[in-house]
């Protein structure tokens, strides 16, 4: 070798640490030093690693690089980098990054490399590193994130999807952060308040202080429309409507936060706003907690305007009331018939007594039971039925019988329940689902046609699961 050769094999070996060199005047000195060997530590990494000067010629290749590339048997030292045309480094978007590369900042452009019709993906990062005293050199790192690239690309199609449910869903859904009151309602919690709920009451700044702590991070188009007049609150929209709230709504949300505060995942409540114009809008609000650390920090807030629901009830009881005015004007005219009314609201009580009665002994004989109407809508389970079903009363009130049934049984046994005489001693054997989704045979006997005065037609079963 020439002395340029071995003067420029010399500067490769103060790179990766091997070597010492001393100027002195034009004369250079070098020698070997014990430090550790740079090329040590970066030959253990995975990612593929080139080390370039500013004139982009290559200074040294990690192992990985020269096993990928095939280029172990290749002297590449010296040489421009651009001109080996290596695929995953060879994208316009690298050198464009590497035409205005600068020492005060990292790049990262992530790009495809298909193997075997396999397509995997790196990112390729430029940045400084100074592997001696007084030099900068480039460095250009290839990290396969083939994994990490296809776990965000399903997060980003369940986000869209799911994001488009949100948006287009035809109810009014608010995602919001109560993160804030959380802290806040601990905090009072820690300086000695043992019963907030009543502290609140004496302390109306508290709520106040709760509702502007709340902020909405997303609204649905459907709540974008209904809040259309006061889109430049979003983030504080709950406050902006605490002004117009009635006395009722607002304790509601004393309610409501406290329930969430002490781990509830659900809620549900009624609210009721006054409008400017003194109109009165009512609204069902369901609250569903989906932060997973129970922080608050998303919460799903629904609402149903039930406003022409709630105004025919009133209606329909303001005329029941001047039915009942004019009734107890007929009353006090004719004695007999205000006799017979009230031995006929005296019979109307112990109805209901027997009612409450009725279905206190039917929890307390700790069976499963199970009525419905005419329609085979159930209208009546007991307790022993929830837990054994798995659900709730209100998730199968006014729902049909064979909501309870496997999918592919369920015409069979409406029909056999339906056609089964009407005798307490037969006995049916009929599969259940329960709410997570596992099968169980039960005992099913029916008492069809129960008679209650003043009732539609119903029948019953009682059930017993079979072991």
């Amino acid at each position: 070798m020439n002395r340029h050769t071995v003067a420029r094999k010399l500067d490769c070996l103060e790179i990766l640490g091997r070597v010492r060199k001393i100027e002195i005047g034009n004369a250079k000195k070098y020698f070997a030093t014990k430090a550790v060997q740079i090329s040590s530590i970066i030959d253990i990494s995975t990612d593929l690693i080139f080390i370039l000067n500013e004139s982009w010629e290559i200074q040294y290749v990690n192992q990985a690089a020269q096993n990928f590339f095939e280029i172990s048997h290749t002297m590449v030292g010296g040489k421009r980098f651009d001109l080996l045309n290596l695929e995953i480094f060879s994208y316009p978007e690298i050198i464009r990054e590497l035409k205005r590369f600068s020492f005060e900042r990292v790049s990262r452009v992530r790009v495809p490399h298909t193997i075997h019709d396999e397509t995997q993906w790196y990112e390729i990062s430029l940045m400084n590193i100074s592997l001696r005293p007084g030099s900068v050199s480039i460095a250009l790192i290839a990290s396969n994130i083939t994994k990490e690239y296809q776990t965000e690309q399903r997060l980003r199609e369940n986000e869209a999807m799911y994001r488009s449910l949100f948006q287009y869903a035809p109810i009014a859904i608010n995602e919001a952060d109560l993160s804030q009151v959380k802290i806040y309602l601990d905090n009072l919690e820690k300086t000695g308040v043992n019963n907030i709920r009543s502290f609140m009451d004496t302390h109306p700044e508290v709520l106040k202080d709760c509702m502007n702590l709340i902020r909405i991070n997303n609204i649905n188009q459907k709540s974008l429309t209904d809040f259309d007049n006061i889109y430049i609150s979003q983030k504080n929209v709950l406050s902006y409507l605490y002004p117009y709230y009635t006395p009722d709504t607002l304790d509601n949300f004393k309610d409501l936060f406290i329930t969430l505060k002490n781990g509830s995942e659900y809620a549900h409540f009624y609210s009721e706003i006054i409008s400017i114009t003194g109109k009165i809008w009512y609204f069902s609000n369901y609250v569903s907690v989906a932060s997973p650390d129970h922080d608050l920090s998303r919460v799903y807030i629904s609402y149903l305007d039930i406003t022409k629901q709630k105004n025919d009830h009133l209606q329909v009881l303001k005329t029941n009331k001047e039915l009942i005015d004019v009734s107890e004007e007929i009353i006090a005219r004719d004695r007999e018939i205000k006799e017979l009314i009230n031995k006929q609201q005296t019979e109307i009580h112990k109805l209901r007594t027997f009612h409450s009665l009725f279905s206190d002994i039917l929890h307390a004989t700790n069976l499963p039971i199970l009525i419905w109407d005419s329609s085979l809508t159930i209208i009546w389970i007991s307790v022993t039925l929830e837990n054994l079903c798995g659900y709730k009363e209100l998730h199968l009130l006014g729902k049909p019988i064979w909501k309870l049934f496997p999918k592919s049984l369920q015409t069979y046994q409406t029909q056999l329940i339906s056609n089964s005489p009407n005798k307490d001693e037969i006995g049916l054997v009929i599969t259940l689902t329960d709410k997570s989704g596992k099968e169980k045979m039960c005992h099913w006997k029916c008492i069809k046609k129960i008679a209650i005065p003043d009732s539609n037609e119903m029948s019953g079963a009682i059930l017993k699961e079979i072991s």
